[in-house]
């Protein structure tokens, strides 16, 4: 695929619908589809007890989240960092969500992702 050799447009398109697909499985507390897309050594790092434990925290208090417009996009070498703005359902003001994602042997995987509320 070489995502790193795409337009950004085209980056979009391929990376939008796994980051709406990671909130939507985040939203409905599933652990699995949630990590799908992580990198294979790092699926590892967020048991399932843990994911419902940080879930439990964030989600009592700003419910379910959703993915809204993209914020920036960045190319490094070796992956594509891309910030969304992201709607939370108990709270007016948007957050940011930092998803970072690479491409190894043409499957397209997150490396790291993260929320600010």
């Amino acid at each position: 695929m070489e995502l790193l050799n795409k337009s950004e447009s085209e980056i979009i398109e391929i990376l939008t619908p796994i980051a709406k697909n990671m909130a939507k499985a985040w939203s409905n507390d599933d652990y699995h589809t949630f990590i799908a897309f992580f990198e294979k050594d790092k699926k590892g790092l967020l048991t399932e007890e843990d994911f419902k434990t940080q879930r439990s925290w964030v989600a009592e208090e700003l419910g379910t989240y959703s993915i809204n417009k993209i914020e920036s996009i960045h190319k490094n070498p070796s992956n594509v960092v891309i910030t969304w703005k992201v709607g939370f359902a108990n709270r007016g003001e948007l957050g940011l969500g930092i998803y970072r994602f690479k491409e190894i042997n043409n499957e397209i995987v997150v490396s790291s992702c993260i929320y600010f509320h």
